[in-house]
């Protein structure tokens, strides 16, 4: 695998203007993905003056250009996007039914940056289920961000592996059981407690022995073929 391989992608960065660290944050992250190959539209380097910026709200959500949407979510995000309000409530009714009607479920991707107090990730209940990046910690930053970045390009740590051919014992034929096996148990226990049936679970195992010498009775033809080939292979090493 070389860079060439690797298919170019472009996201878009949805996120609440918290606070100014978080604003930060969000753009910290959208030029570290810049430097790593990936087109980001990001508002604070696409909007101008003039621009509307919930026409490129909904540009961004429902282009096919965009590859993936990164929605950065900390508590303020999901409690704008349940209550609809503000910039985040606009482009959580854009991406509603976007979400829904994505089949394949991974154009819409939740980075969570903050939990409440019982651990849980706060997300809005469109994307309550969902799979998400944990970006809570910063210790644990480059952590998940090589997993962000693995999702975007499409090279997941973990591949599933091709699928091989069933091993060849499955098609060898089932070894054969013979009533003889435990007959002869049978014999040795005898030998030992009950001296006088011997001789009758003798015969009865010698009769069931030579019943079963039949099953390896081998066809004149098939006897002729091997007599033929073992002959072939003697005047080849003669």
């Amino acid at each position: 695998m070389t860079y060439k391989n690797l298919v170019p992608a472009t996201v878009f960065i949805s996120y609440s203007w918290t606070t100014p660290e978080h604003q930060d944050w969000v753009t910290s992250l959208a030029t570290r993905l810049m430097q790593d190959g990936v087109e980001v539209k990001f508002d604070k380097w696409e909007l101008k003056e003039g621009h509307n910026k919930y026409i490129f709200m909904e540009t961004m959500v429902t282009s096919e250009e965009i590859d993936k949407v990164l929605i950065v979510v900390d508590k303020e995000y999901a409690k704008r996007a349940d209550e609809r309000k503000g910039g985040v409530g606009t482009e959580t009714l854009i991406i509603t039914p976007k979400v829904y009607e994505n089949v394949k479920q991974e154009k819409f991707i939740p980075l969570v940056r903050e939990i409440n107090d019982e651990g849980k990730a706060y997300l809005p209940a469109y994307l309550d289920g969902r799979i998400y990046i944990d970006f809570c910690n910063q210790e644990q930053f480059e952590t998940s961000y090589e997993r962000l970045l693995r999702n975007i390009y499409n090279r997941p740590e973990h591949s599933k592996p091709k699928k091989g051919q069933p091993p060849g014992y499955l098609t060898e034929e089932t070894p054969m059981h013979f009533r003889t096996t435990t007959m002869v148990r049978a014999l040795d226990v005898q030998v030992d407690k009950h001296p006088s049936r011997v001789e009758r679970s003798f015969g009865e195992f010698l009769e069931e022995y030579i019943g079963n010498l039949m099953d390896f009775v081998v066809p004149e033809e098939t006897e002729k073929t091997i007599e033929a080939v073992g002959a072939r292979v003697l005047d080849i090493f003669s």
